[in-house]
């Protein structure tokens, strides 16, 4: 296109879509680059303390989560012992039940908003995971489900996919839910004896 024909609001208003997309990574990649070393060594427990209070360690994590969904790289693990340590067993299951709500509603709205490309290339970091989800011969209730269970998939990269897809969210969030409870739970309740030995099984 000739530069005197070039029509700066006709561009945007036909791409900026695009370049909102563009933008969002480029920032994200960029939080990423400089946080990385503190993202993958968070002290939640230590995060909460300061806090002051639990309704405001309540916020905090759930800012955590919502971050965590954008991100990436902060451990899954990490995030739901430190909270199980931080609050009481039982306290510390809703509040992370209540994270992982935030967690899975985030990252799939961040798919759907950020489109396939985005998403395709978190997806070839986890290739069977992305065997699994492009397989159409495959029902995708059991296919979402085993995903979720399974704690060797990435939750943020299939969230992100099923969001790029436009699933149905509810359904989405539902059968996430059902696979993700067990390690939740798990890792809420027995955060205190985990926590000790986490962070070097994390380095």
């Amino acid at each position: 296109m000739p530069m005197k024909d070039f029509n700066l609001k006709e561009y945007w208003k036909e791409h900026w879509q695009d370049i909102l997309r563009i933008f969002i990574v480029v920032l994200l990649l960029t939080f990423i680059a400089l946080n990385f070393d503190t993202l993958r060594h968070l002290d939640v427990e230590q995060m909460v303390r300061r806090a002051g209070s639990p309704w405001k360690g309540f916020l905090v994590v759930m800012a955590l989560f919502a971050i965590k969904s954008i991100v990436l790289v902060v451990p899954a693990s990490l995030v739901n012992v430190g909270v199980g340590v931080a609050f009481t067993p039982v306290i510390g299951l809703l509040v992370n039940i209540a994270g992982v709500v935030v967690e899975l509603t985030t990252s799939y709205f961040m798919g759907f908003f950020l489109g396939g490309e985005f998403v395709s290339r978190q997806l070839d970091k986890m290739k069977r995971g992305r065997e699994y989800l492009e397989d159409d011969s495959r029902d995708s209730t059991i296919v979402m489900f085993f995903l979720r269970f399974i704690p060797f998939f990435s939750v943020n990269a299939i969230s992100m996919f099923y969001g790029s897809a436009h699933y149905n969210f509810l359904k989405y969030l539902g059968i996430s839910m059902a696979g993700m409870m067990p390690r939740v739970v798990f890792l809420s309740l027995f955060g205190n004896a985990l926590y000790e030995y986490l962070p070097s099984f994390l380095a």
